[in-house]
C-alpha cells in the first residue's frame, strides 16, 4: 500500500464522489477509480458504497479513514522533524487538553516560548480524556493535559500549579442560582448531567459526601462529556451539570458556576509517552514547562 493510495483514498472520502476527488487531485476519473479499486483488491474489503450521486464509505473504510489519517499525519510531522533537525527552532507542539482553567499555564508558556522562537507554533485539541489518550496512543499528539483521577502508568507527567474546583453550573433563572455553595444536602434530587469520563474514573460523590448522600439520591438526568454542549441542556433547565471551575460562563454569561462544599480540588497532569522520542521543539517545550513548575512550586515553600 503506497502512500500516494492513501492520499487518494482520503480524498474520495472527504468529497465523496469520485469526479470531485479526481478534479481536486488533478487525475483523471478512471486513473482514481482504478486506484481505489486496486486497494479494495489489496485489502480484500469494499471501501464505499457507491451510487450515481456519491460514494459513501463502508464501515471497513470509515476504519480505513481514521489510519489512513493517522497514518499521513505521522508521516507529515515526521518530515517536519528531520528538515528542521539541523535548522532554527520550529514546528509544532501538538497538545490535547480537557476542559481547565490550568491551561492557562500552557498558554503563558506558549506565548514564552514564540516569542523567542517565532517560528515555533501550537495546535490546541479540546477533548475527553479517552481521546486525548488514544490520540497519544498513535503519536498525534505530543502532550495530553488530564484531570485527575487519571491511571497515569503508562505515562511520563507533570502536575500543573495550583488547582480548579469541582462545582455545578445553572442557569441564572433557576431555583439553585441563589444559592452560594452546593452542599451534600442540595444535590438531592436535583436534576443532574454528569460527566461521561467519570463512569470509570472513580469520581465518588457518596465519599465527598462524607456519608450525607448515596447513589439513590441522586437524579442523573443525562451524562455529557464536553461543556459546550451540555450548557444548552442547562440554558433549557433540563438539569445542571458538574464541571470544573468557573469555564460554563465561557459559553453564555447566564451560566452561573457554585462550589461544592465541602470543597473538592481537581488537579491536572501533563502527561506524554514513555520512551517516546520528542522532536527537539517539544522538548524545548517540556523542558520549559518543568523549569516554570518548579519555579511556582518554590513559591509555596
Amino acid at each position: 500500500m503506497e502512500l500516494r493510495t492513501l492520499y487518494y483514498f482520503l480524498a474520495v472520502a472527504r468529497e465523496e464522489n469520485i469526479t470531485e476527488a479526481a478534479n481536486v487531485l488533478h487525475v483523471t476519473q478512471p486513473t482514481l477509480s482504478r486506484q481505489i479499486a486496486d486497494l479494495e483488491r489489496e485489502l480484500g474489503k469494499q471501501l464505499f458504497i457507491r451510487s450515481n450521486r456519491s460514494t459513501i464509505l463502508t464501515e471497513e473504510g470509515m476504519h480505513l479513514r481514521q489510519r489512513a489519517e493517522e497514518i499521513l499525519s505521522l508521516v507529515s510531522q515526521t518530515e517536519e522533524e528531520l528538515k528542521n533537525d539541523e535548522v532554527e527552532i520550529n514546528g509544532c507542539i501538538r497538545i490535547g487538553a480537557g476542559e481547565t482553567h490550568l491551561m492557562h499555564w500552557i498558554a503563558q508558556l506558549f506565548s514564552q516560548l514564540h516569542q523567542q522562537y517565532p517560528a515555533i507554533t501550537c495546535e490546541f485539541s479540546t477533548g475527553n480524556a479517552d481521546t486525548i489518550e488514544e490520540k497519544l496512543e498513535h503519536g498525534l499528539f505530543d502532550f495530553g493535559v488530564l484531570l485527575e483521577p487519571i491511571n497515569i502508568t503508562k505515562y511520563e507527567s507533570l502536575r500543573l500549579p495550583g488547582c480548579d474546583r469541582m462545582g455545578i453550573f445553572t442557569w441564572q433563572g433557576s431555583p439553585w442560582s441563589k444559592l452560594d455553595k452546593i452542599t451534600p444536602e442540595d444535590l438531592k434530587n436535583m436534576p443532574l448531567l454528569y460527566p461521561a469520563r467519570y463512569k470509570t474514573r472513580n469520581f465518588d460523590l457518596v465519599r465527598w459526601a462524607r456519608g450525607q448522600l448515596s447513589a439513590d439520591d441522586l437524579n442523573i438526568v443525562g451524562r455529557n462529556d464536553l461543556l459546550g454542549n451540555a450548557s444548552h441542556l442547562v440554558k433549557a433547565q433540563v438539569a445542571n451539570a458538574f464541571c470544573v471551575g468557573d469555564l460554563p460562563s465561557q459559553y453564555d454569561p447566564g451560566m452561573k458556576f457554585i462550589p461544592l462544599d465541602p470543597p473538592m480540588e481537581i488537579h491536572a497532569v501533563v502527561v506524554w509517552k514513555k520512551y517516546r522520542l520528542l522532536s527537539k521543539t517539544s522538548q524545548l517545550f517540556l523542558d520549559s514547562l518543568k523549569a516554570l513548575c518548579q519555579q511556582e512550586n518554590s513559591k509555596k515553600e
